[in-house]
């Protein structure tokens, strides 16, 4: 959307440009067919070199066009077309030919243009004893499969490179989203020992994020991040996150652990699918233990899973923990009426009917309104009753029977747990 916004409003420039009758120049001219290039609307682009209205960029931009989508025939027609207008293609021109034609596997246009490029002395001679220039210069315009054939014929040549070339290559796959190939990059730069600039380690735990989850991207991910190269948040809360919906569950929590390990705290949402994991079976110590780290980095979960997690603290009758749990939702303003009445029933549950109407109390004076409308009236009648001389007992028996059905829906301890004490 914001592309398609940035467009249309240099449409409306050029609009007023022609309207008011001002000159335009070859660079705007270059503009416009970088847009209608941007747009796909290669024929108008055409049109224009067709009615007299032509450069080298405009060349360079048609010509880049048809060598990404395959069309290499027109790619080198124009190119050829350039020399009847005096305009001599450069590296840039000849290198998007060369690299649409090892995209696309054109091994006789591979041979005629790296042919022609030698001989204008684009590239070096005496069979490209020396790789480092072309591919460092090839990675730096993002022609990245031609960089990759010169790397490849290093390999197979047996010809080293510099620890720059490397670099080039890597941050380029990463750039471009060529993750298997800046996967076999950074794998030969661990080998070698080849020292890596910063900026790559961060590129590529960005991208690398963007990947299926599997056992080699994982292992991947680990060893860069703990070189401190942490991916950003939401990316890396992304992969988390389909790590949880693919069922790497054990995976998902390594991930986790090692980030939280090194004080960084990813987007919120990938956390809350391991709570609900660990309390939904029934590994409500894993969820505590989470929170804990969670807590420590000043993060906190959305509401839904802070009520699954407070629902499954007190089925497993760990009254301090949810309490505790609770503190620090309130202390992070993240409390709703819905959270509110786990914990009055829980408490209900347990007996603990002083805690209870303390967070009931609570409750009513930040304005939340209970779930159920009779709710209210529920609980101030026994509290009346208790102020005209009632029974203690008798009240508690009466506040709970009269909570039972917040109790039932909230709390419903575990099988086989024996009924909570009398306090």
């Amino acid at each position: 959307m914001k592309l398609k916004g940035e467009i249309k409003l240099s449409w409306c420039f050029f609009a007023a440009i022609v309207r008011y009758g001002i000159s335009i120049d070859s660079f705007t001219w270059s503009l416009v067919a970088r847009i209608l290039c941007k747009q796909g609307k290669i024929e108008n682009a055409v049109r224009l070199l067709n009615s007299g209205v032509y450069s080298a960029v405009i060349y360079n931009l048609i010509i880049e066009f048809y060598c990404k989508m395959g069309n290499l025939t027109a790619a080198i027609d124009l190119l050829n077309e350039m020399y009847s207008k005096n305009l001599t293609p450069g590296f840039s021109i000849y290198s998007s030919v060369l690299d649409g034609a090892c995209q696309f596997g054109e091994v006789g246009v591979v041979e005629m243009i790296t042919r022609d490029m030698v001989s204008k002395e684009l590239l070096p001679g005496t069979s490209l004893s020396d790789y480092n220039p072309s591919i460092q210069k090839l990675c730096e315009l993002g022609r990245t499969y031609a960089a990759e054939m010169f790397f490849e014929r290093s390999l197979d040549e047996k010809i080293g490179l510099l620890d720059s070339s490397y670099w080039h290559l890597l941050r380029v796959f990463c750039k471009e989203g060529r993750v298997k190939e800046a996967m076999k990059i950074y794998r030969l730069i661990i080998e070698r020992g080849i020292t890596v600039n910063r900026n790559c380690y961060r590129s590529l735990a960005d991208v690398i994020c963007k990947e299926e989850p599997s056992e080699e991207v994982e292992s991947l991910l680990r060893d860069v991040i703990n070189k401190s190269f942490v991916p950003t948040g939401s990316d890396l809360a992304k992969f988390i996150a389909a790590q949880c919906s693919q069922g790497r569950w054990k995976e998902a929590e390594g991930t986790l652990n090692l980030i939280l390990e090194k004080g960084f705290l990813p987007d919120s949402f990938c956390c809350c699918s391991l709570i609900d994991y660990y309390c939904t079976n029934r590994k409500i110590d894993s969820a505590v233990e989470l929170h804990d780290k969670m807590e420590k980095l000043g993060g906190s979960l959305d509401l839904s899973t802070y009520s699954i997690l407070l629902t499954g603290l007190f089925k497993e009758r760990k009254i301090d923990e949810a309490i505790r749990v609770f503190d620090y939702m309130r202390r992070r303003n993240v409390v709703s009426s819905g959270c509110f009445s786990i914990m009055i029933a829980g408490l209900c549950h347990e007996r603990e009917m002083r805690k209870a109407m303390k967070v009931h109390d609570e409750m009513l004076k930040m304005g939340l309104k209970p779930r159920e409308a009779t709710y209210k009236r529920y609980v101030t009648f026994p509290i009346m009753c208790q102020g005209r001389g009632g029974s203690k007992s008798a009240l508690k028996a009466i506040l709970v029977a009269l909570l039972q059905p917040l109790i039932d829906e909230y709390v419903t301890p575990p099988d086989g747990a024996p009924p909570a004490p009398n306090r």
